[in-house]
C-alpha cells in the first residue's frame, strides 16, 4: 500500500502524481499508527507531508481531460501514467510535465496485466522525460 501525500491540501500518492520531482519538499512523514489514526483508512500507508518549491498548478483529472480536450467517451476508461495503472481519484499533474494523452490497449507480453481481454482499452498519460 502506497503512502498517501499531502501536498497542501491536496491528496494524491507518488504513482499518481505527475510532477517534476525536484519541485516536491517533504516536511513531515507519518508512520507511527497512533499518528495516523486520524486519517483513517486512507492513511493505512503512511502519510507524507509535503509542500511545492515553486508554486505551480496541480491540476485533478478532469481538469487535465478538459485541457488536453479527450472525447467524452474515452473519460470512462481505465488511466494509466506510462503504461502503469493509477487511482484516478488521487490523479494530480502539472500539465507541463504530460506530453500527450493516447488510447492504448494493453501489452499482452507484459508480466503484469491489467485485465485479462486483450481488447480493453485504456487511457494513458505519457509524461516528459526527466
Amino acid at each position: 500500500k502506497q503512502p498517501l501525500l499531502v501536498i497542501g491540501n491536496l491528496e494524491t500518492n507518488y504513482s499518481s502524481l505527475v510532477l517534476d520531482k525536484e519541485n516536491l519538499e517533504i516536511l513531515k512523514v507519518y508512520k507511527d499508527s497512533l499518528e495516523l489514526l486520524p486519517f483513517g483508512k486512507k492513511g493505512e500507508g503512511g502519510i507524507i507531508q509535503a509542500r511545492l518549491k515553486k508554486n505551480i498548478p496541480l491540476l485533478r483529472l478532469a481538469e487535465v481531460l478538459d485541457y488536453y480536450q479527450v472525447p467524452a467517451a474515452n473519460r470512462t476508461l481505465k488511466v494509466m501514467v506510462n503504461k502503469s495503472l493509477i487511482q484516478p481519484d488521487l490523479f494530480l499533474a502539472d500539465v507541463s510535465r504530460i506530453k500527450k494523452i493516447e488510447k492504448i490497449k494493453q501489452d499482452i507480453t507484459s508480466p503484469l496485466l491489467y485485465s485479462l481481454n486483450p481488447n480493453e482499452e485504456y487511457l494513458n498519460i505519457v509524461t516528459v522525460k526527466e
